[in-house]
């Protein structure tokens, strides 16, 4: 079938485009019909977000495929009790449909309803989701007004024929139950799940606490708890109001006023055979079909050499049947071929960087991502942090305060980058403020310690300094000297109980084996000893020492050392 695709494209009737605001119809038919289906689909999302209150502005445009006929739509159906279904992966949703007679919508609107949670993100237990997609595909539209909530009448005769499940194992069911998978049980679980939400939804005694359930159940709660708590009524209850609801079930549908043509800005365009093949590749690729997906993208490529986007739907396809090799080869190539998609080039250097590519290649893909989309986070942190660990910091923290937003998530590591890139530049205060910020998003005490560690190395200068090894010999070690310190002395050792004084130097004593000068202080007289000059700091110190008395009133101020051998001068200045 596949392989007579393009024969079948000549034979079959042409593709319209249809577009709102909010969704594009491709539909093998004319434009009045086409407009109706679109207007269907905003009264519906209308109405959706009436009832539920859900966000759904930010909810990107939907796209919708309307073939001519059930013949039309057979080659594209995923299973043989598919006579609709909706597809959605990364930002893009779509749903595929046969022409829906005239006034009936109910698949349509079934499947849309499955389409918001999913592109939103909620995540309701399966009764809550079946129960509103069932409840919204009993929507009908006429020529004057919309009408839903009306009773689906094979669900009804269920619940009157069959025992009822109790309540909290309804409630309860996993999507993976068996009593999903056999005819019978599923039926019962669809009937009692249409009905308990139906009920939530429209009677007075439970509509005004539906809000509060929805955000409650989506949250995690268990389903049961949520129920009995905003009601204030047992299971048993509740059960019990079910029963009435459906028994004596006279409720009216919900009359809305149609939408009319003037209020929904509409645009219509052709749709060239390429673009229609492109999108039902696109589809199939959303909807999981790989085979079907890959088939009709290199069909593509063939026909069109350089064709960017099919090279990065044919790595997508790669990634997600486990091959990275295959997924990076075919995104470089999009990318060599001008892919405008930011994700992929994002992608692709998380690929490449797994890979152990050179940083350049991962550069390069992610400037590009970056160029694509400025307001792209990940893809600038993920180059930031590049640009940080190749030594380019004034890149770097561009890049990072170039960030539209920093998640808590990632805060830790974003301050560590931009306290330890700033340092690199000198920028000390800006450093200290990133490592306090850092200190504040640790969640461990090393995540504490490394931020503080960046703070101190804002506020001092690497230096040196004599330290004795464990054999007791002299080395010189790397250390940390205060900013700007004035008069640093390396000569001070680590663990040296050091003590200052100030005084007139008396003598230097050259009798024994140690150098000692003699210093007369307020305190008394000190007898410090000089084992090695070149080790003692002197400041405006005469050229040469000569032994014995030294000129009275020569000041001076000591720096000195004590241990159970004596006393060693460290620094001595002379004033």
């Amino acid at each position: 079938m596949l392989l007579c695709l393009p024969v079948m494209m000549q034979a079959s009737p042409p593709w319209r485009m249809t577009r709102s605001e909010h969704f594009e119809v491709y539909a093998q038919s004319d434009d009045a019909s086409a407009r109706r289906i679109l207007l269907e689909f905003e009264q519906l999302r209308a109405l959706f977000h009436e009832q539920t209150a859900l966000n759904l502005d930010q909810l990107a445009r939907v796209r919708v495929i309307v073939f001519g006929s059930v013949k039309e739509y057979e080659p594209y159906r995923l299973g043989p009790t598919a006579d609709a279904y909706f597809a959605g992966a990364e930002g893009r949703n779509y749903i595929v449909m046969a022409f829906p007679g005239a006034g009936h919508f109910g698949m349509a609107a079934h499947e849309y309803a499955h389409l918001i949670l999913h592109a939103l993100g909620t995540s309701y237990p399966p009764w809550l989701d079946e129960g509103l997609a069932e409840f919204f595909s009993t929507i009908r539209t006429g020529e004057h007004s919309t009408e839903v909530g009306a009773a689906l009448p094979g669900r009804l005769q269920t619940l009157q024929r069959r025992a009822w499940m109790p309540l909290a194992e309804l409630v309860a069911l996993a999507a993976d139950a068996p009593q999903r998978q056999e005819r019978g049980s599923a039926e019962l679980f669809y009937a009692q799940s249409w009905a308990l939400t139906e009920m939530l939804l429209r009677s007075p005694q439970y509509a005004d606490g539906f809000q509060r359930v929805l955000p409650a159940i989506a949250s995690g709660e268990a389903s049961l708890e949520v129920l009995t708590r905003v009601y204030g009524k047992s299971a048993d209850e509740i059960t019990r109001d079910l029963g009435a609801w459906i028994e004596r079930r006279a409720t009216a549908p919900v009359e809305l006023p149609a939408i009319g043509l003037g209020s929904v800005p509409v645009e219509v365009s052709g749709v060239a055979p390429a673009a229609w093949r492109f999108l039902m590749a696109e589809v199939m690729l959303a909807a999981g079909a790989l085979d079907r997906a890959e088939t009709m993208y290199r069909d593509l490529k063939r026909e069109a050499p350089g064709l960017g986007d099919a090279s990065a739907a044919l790595g997508t396809i790669a990634l997600r049947r486990g091959d990275p090799v295959s997924a990076r080869k075919e995104w470089k190539q999009a990318i060599a071929e001008g892919i405008t998609d930011a994700s992929i080039c994002y992608r692709y250097a998380l690929l490449a960087e797994q890979a152990g590519a050179a940083s350049q290649e991962i550069r390069s893909a992610l400037a590009r991502a970056v160029e694509l989309q400025p307001d792209f986070d990940d893809a600038r942190y993920s180059l930031a942090l590049l640009e940080k660990s190749s030594g380019d910091y004034r890149k770097a923290v561009a890049d990072l305060r170039a960030m539209q937003s920093v998640s808590h998530g990632r805060a830790y590591g974003y301050w560590i980058a931009m306290a330890d890139s700033l340092n690199e530049l000198g920028a000390r205060e800006e450093s200290k403020a990133a490592s306090r910020q850092a200190e504040q998003h640790a969640s461990t005490a090393a995540e504490r310690a490394h931020a503080e560690q960046l703070a101190y190395i804002a506020e001092t200068d690497l230096g040196v300094q004599f330290a004795r090894d464990a054999n007791g010999r002299e080395q010189m070690v790397t250390t940390r000297v205060p900013h700007a310190a004035a008069n640093w002395n390396p000569f001070v050792e680590i663990g040296d109980d050091l003590r200052r004084a100030e005084g007139t130097l008396r003598e230097i004593d050259c009798s024994g084996d140690v150098i000692r000068f003699v210093i007369q202080t307020a305190a008394g007289v000190l007898r410090l000893g000089v084992q090695d000059p070149s080790r003692v700091q002197m400041r405006n110190g005469p050229a040469d020492f000569v032994c014995g008395p030294q000129p009275e009133g020569t000041a001076v101020k000591v720096e000195y050392a004590v241990s159970r051998d004596g006393s060693a001068i460290r620094g001595i200045e002379f004033r």
